[in-house]
């Protein structure tokens, strides 16, 4: 039996359905391969995962619904400050953004935006103190509330310094490390005076434009989500708010 004739009857099947589960592909393929083994199988999933006929939500639960992986756009200053750090400090996990790449999700576009640097906890101190004496002048290193409200948002050129989460879910970008969609949204929802100018109705509107155009792996963001000590608020603001299926939330796997 032709693959194409199998690929069509797949996407008769499933292309109708907001997920299903591998269970029930592998129940498929078993009508037409009775014998069919796991090994096998796998070799199936990774097919169509290679050729975007399927896009995995979470561990063992699909979508039917090709979509692209988000790349944020790294400005000049990111790029600058991200081959600096890397050539002074060899070998160091760092991750850097500008609130800039949220723009492309929002229904009010902010005025001022900020960078944000994720280094290992032991490297804080000494990468703060260098960027000063590169003259990177504001600089804030794990800001308190107050510096946020009186300082960061009033500048043009803020840099945040925080401690990079172990296990993080980066992404390299040409020479650059930076966040995932599914990293993103959980440090948005999780530091809310750090970024206030997300919350609400528009950190809303940002995960549904997100979850709308960008593939998310659920099992991913909430495994984060709980390394961040915010899985369960996390999961009842996605469950309540915004549009994702309650049935992909509920098929989270760690």
């Amino acid at each position: 039996m032709s693959k194409d004739y199998i690929i069509e009857k797949l996407e008769n099947q499933f292309k109708e359905r907001e997920s299903f589960l591998r269970e029930e592909l592998f129940d498929f393929y078993r009508q037409f391969e009775p014998d069919l083994k796991d090994n096998t199988f796998r070799w199936r999933i990774y097919n169509l995962k290679t050729e975007k006929i399927i896009t995995p939500l979470s561990r063992g639960l699909f979508t039917m619904s090709y979509k692209p992986v988000f790349i944020p756009e790294i400005g000049d200053v990111e790029k600058k400050i991200f081959t600096k750090v890397a050539k002074q400090f060899p070998g160091l996990r760092q991750c850097i953004w500008s609130t800039k790449a949220i723009n492309e999700f929002m229904l009010h576009i902010p005025g001022r935006y900020i960078t944000v640097l994720q280094v290992e906890k032991e490297a804080l101190e000494p990468v703060y103190e260098f960027l000063k004496e590169q003259k990177y002048s504001n600089v804030y290193i794990q800001p308190e509330e107050k510096e946020i409200e009186r300082y960061i948002y009033e500048s043009d050129t803020a840099i945040i310094l925080q401690s990079l989460i172990t296990k993080s879910p980066t992404q390299r970008n040409k020479t650059i490390t930076s966040i995932t969609i599914e990293k993103m949204i959980v440090d948005l929802y999780s530091e809310k005076k750090l970024y206030n100018a997300f919350q609400g109705s528009e950190l809303v509107h940002i995960i549904n434009n997100a979850y709308n155009r960008y593939s998310i792996d659920f099992t991913k963001l909430f495994g984060y989500a709980r390394r961040r000590r915010k899985e369960s608020g996390l999961e009842e603001f996605l469950s309540t708010k915004t549009d994702i299926p309650k049935s992909i939330l509920t098929q989270k796997e760690f």
